[in-house]
C-alpha cells in the first residue's frame, strides 16, 4: 500500500519526472496496468494458502499415552473394555479441560501391564511415555502428530512456526536486495519455482529438521514472489492511481485465507493440504511470457529500449497514441541515488524516538495479527468456523480502512483500531473465566472484533509509515519496519503455545489478554505521531526532524488540563512536549 499524497512519490531525477509524466498521459492504471496488477495478485493468493497454514499443519489434535501392548489402542473408547484398560494404565489429568494425562502413564515391567493391574491405586509410580494416540475428530493427521511434536517437544512446533516466519524476514530483505540487483521479473519468477517445489516436496517430509528447512525455504519464496510482483505493478502506475491497487491488493489474500479454511476442513490431513495449497503455483510458470519488467527499473539499468517497448505495449492496450521516436534521452538516463542512509533514521532526536514508536507499533500490530490468526485452534469453538470466520472480517476491515484514512486521517484511526481490538481481546477473560455454559459465541465475537480491529490498523500503519518518513529514508525506513514486523510474527507462535500449555480457562485467554495488552499500548503511543493527511510530506532528513512538531497544541492542551484537573504537583513532561 502506498500513500496518495503526490508529494511522497515524485521523483527527483529528470527520468523518473518523465517517466511519471509518460504514465499519467497513457492513463495512470489503465486496461493494461490494470491487466498487470490482477497477475500480480495471485501470489497475494497464494501467500494467502502458507501464511497461516501452521494453524492446521502444525495443530496438535488431544492426546494420551498410547497403551503398552495394546496394538489396536485409539483416542476413541472403543467400548467398556478399552475404557478399563484405559483407567488403569492413564493417570487421570490435573489440569482443567482435560480427561487424562498427557504426557505420564503408570509404570508396567516387562511391556506387560498385566502385572501391574493388581494394583489399582492412583500411588503407583509414573513414567513418561514415548508413544500416544491421537483424536481424529478436529484433525486426520497433522505433522505434529505425525512426528509427535508434543510434551517436551512441544516448543518445537512452536519453533516450526518460527522458522517459517523467519524464513519470510530473510525473504522480504533478500528480494529486495535482488530484485534491484538483477530485475523485479526474474526474482519473482525464480522464487515462485523455488516456492512450487519446496512446498509440493514438504508434504511427503517424515523428519522434522527436513521439515524446518523446507518451511524456511517457502516462507523466503513466498515474500520473493509476491513483494517484486507488487513492485512491478506499482512501478508501471502513475503515482497518482497507486492508492487503490495498494489497497486491493489485499483482497486475493484474504480470498486465499477462505479458500485454506475450506480446503482444510474438506480433507483435515495436512498432506492433501499441502498438495492441494501447493498445485496452484504451478500456474505461476507461465508468468515469464505475460509479465514485463519494470519500465523504472529497466531504466536505471540504462535499458532504454526495453523499457520503451514496454511503455509502448501499456499505450497500445490503453488505446492511447504516444510519439514516434524515442521517449528517453539515452544520455540523461541516470539512476536516482538520492537516498541516505539508513543510520540517518537515529542521527537525529525527534525522528529517532519517531522511528523507534513506528517500529514498535508495526511489530505489535504483526504479532496481533497473526497471533490471533494461530490462536483460532485454542478457543472453545469449531476451529474451521473460527478460522473462516476470521479470514472473512478481513473484508470489511479492508473496507473500513480505505474509508476512514481519507476522511479522519492516519493517526485517530490507527489509535482507535488498536485500543478497540485490544480491549475486546482483553474482555474474552469474562466470557472465557466467568459466562456461563454456552458462552463460547460471545468469546468468538470478542476475538473476531479484535481480529478485524487488528487487520485495519495493519492496512493504516503501513500508509502512515510510508508518509511519516522523509523521502531521503523512506526505503530504508519501511524495511526496519517490515524486519519488526516480522521479529512480531516470529513470537507470535511462542506466546500461541504458551496458552496451549497451560490449557484450562486461564490458558484459553491467556494469549488474547497478551495481544489485546500490547495492542492497546500500541494504540496509545501511535498518539505520539503526527497527522500526515492532507499535509506536504517530509524530503529531507531535516524536514522530518521538524516535520509535525507543533500543529497538535489541542491534543497537549487536554493532557495539560487533565493533569491539573488531577492536582499533580509535579510537572508532566511527557504530555507537554511538542509531538515527536
Amino acid at each position: 500500500m502506498i500513500g496518495d499524497n503526490k508529494d511522497s512519490c515524485v521523483s527527483k531525477s529528470p527520468t523518473g519526472r518523465k517517466l511519471e509524466e509518460i504514465l499519467e498521459k497513457i492513463g495512470g492504471f489503465g486496461l493494461y496496468q490494470k491487466w498487470i496488477f490482477v497477475l500480480t495478485c495471485y501470489p497475494y493468493f497464494l501467500a494467502g494458502f502458507f501464511m497461516l497454514n501452521p494453524v492446521f499443519i502444525l495443530g496438535v489434535p488431544e492426546h494420551r499415552c498410547a497403551i503398552p501392548g495394546y496394538a489396536n489402542d485409539t483416542y476413541e473408547i472403543q467400548g467398556e473394555e478399552h475404557l478399563h484398560l484405559i483407567n488403569l494404565t492413564i493417570p487421570r489429568s490435573t489440569v482443567e479441560g482435560r480427561e487424562y494425562d498427557r504426557c505420564q502413564m503408570f509404570e508396567y515391567q516387562n511391556n506387560s501391564l498385566i502385572l501391574n493391574w493388581l494394583n489399582t491405586t492412583d500411588s503407583r509410580p509414573m513414567v513418561k511415555c514415548n508413544k500416544w494416540v491421537y483424536d481424529r475428530t478436529v484433525f486426520t493427521n497433522t505433522f505434529a502428530a505425525q512426528v509427535d511434536l508434543v510434551c517436551d517437544k512441544e516448543i518445537w512446533a512452536a519453533n516450526a512456526g518460527m522458522i517459517f516466519y523467519a524464513g519470510m524476514l530473510f525473504g522480504s530483505v533478500i528480494s529486495g536486495v535482488l530484485a534491484d540487483r538483477y530485475g523485479r521479473k526474474p526474482v519473482m519468477y525464480v522464487s515462485v519455482l523455488v516456492m512450487a517445489a519446496a512446498s509440493i516436496g514438504l508434504a511427503w517430509v517424515t523428519v522434522y529438521w527436513l521439515f524446518c528447512l523446507l518451511e524456511f525455504i517457502i516462507g523466503a519464496a513466498i515474500t520473493a514472489s509476491f513483494m517484486p510482483g507488487y513492485v512491478i505493478s506499482i512501478e508501471i502506475t502513475s503515482c497518482k492511481k497507486r492508492f487503490w491497487p495498494g489497497m486491493v491488493s489485499n483482497y486475493p489474500y484474504a480470498i486465499g485465507l477462505l479458500v485454506l479454511a475450506g480446503i482444510a476442513y474438506g480433507v483435515r490431513d495436512w498432506f492433501y493440504i499441502e498438495l492441494y495449497t501447493s498445485f496452484p503455483g504451478i500456474i505461476m510458470i507461465c508468468y515469464w511470457w505475460l509479465i514485463p519488467e519494470s519500465p523504472r527499473w529497466l531504466l536505471t539499468e540504462r535499458r532504454v529500449k526495453e523499457a520503451e517497448a514496454v511503455i509502448r505495449t501499456a499505450a497500445k492496450w490503453n488505446k492511447v497514441e504516444l510519439p514516434s521516436g524515442d521517449l528517453f534521452d539515452k544520455n540523461s538516463v541516470v539512476e536516482d541515488k538520492s537516498n541516505a542512509s539508513f543510520v540517518q533514521l537515529f542521527t537525529h532526536k525527534v525522528l529517532c524516538i519517531r522511528t523507534v514508536l513506528i517500529f514498535f507499533n508495526w511489530m505489535v500490530v504483526a504479532l496481533a495479527y497473526f497471533g490471533l490468526a494461530l490462536n483460532s485452534g485454542n478457543l472453545s469453538v469449531d476451529l474451521y468456523l473460527n478460522f473462516g470466520l476470521s479470514g472473512l472480517v478481513e473484508f470489511p476491515a479492508y473496507l473500513i480502512a480505505t474509508y476512514v484514512v481519507e476522511r479522519f486521517g492516519r493517526r485517530i484511526p490507527y489509535c482507535i483500531s488498536m485500543i478497540i481490538g485490544g480491549i475486546s481481546c482483553v474482555s474474552t477473560i469474562f466470557s472465557i473465566k466467568y459466562a456461563p455454559e454456552g458462552s463460547e459465541v460471545i468469546t468468538l465475537v470478542l476475538a473476531l472484533i479484535g481480529r478485524l480491529c487488528v487487520t485495519a490498523a495493519f492496512s493504516i500503519v503501513y500508509i502512515h509509515s510510508v508518509e511519516l518518513f522523509p523521502t531521503v529514508v523512506r526505503n530504508a525506513g519501511m524495511g526496519g519496519a517490515s524486519v519488526f514486523a516480522r521479529a512480531g510474527t516470529m513470537i507470535a507462535p511462542y506466546i500461541v503455545i504458551l496458552g496451549e500449555s497451560i490449557s484450562g480457562a486461564m490458558g484459553e485467554a491467556l494469549p488474547l489478554i497478551i495481544f489485546g495488552a500490547v495492542s492497546l499500548i500500541s494504540g496509545i503511543t501511535s498518539l505520539w505521531l503526527p497527522e500526515t493527511l492532507n499535509r506536504d510530506l517530509p524530503e529531507t532528513v531535516e524536514d522530518g526532524e521538524k516535520f509535525g512538531r507543533y500543529n497538535e497544541l489541542l491534543f497537549y492542551s487536554a493532557f495539560s488540563y487533565l493533569a491539573h484537573t488531577l492536582q499533580f504537583n509535579c510537572k508532566l513532561t511527557l504530555f507537554t512536549l511538542p509531538l515527536i
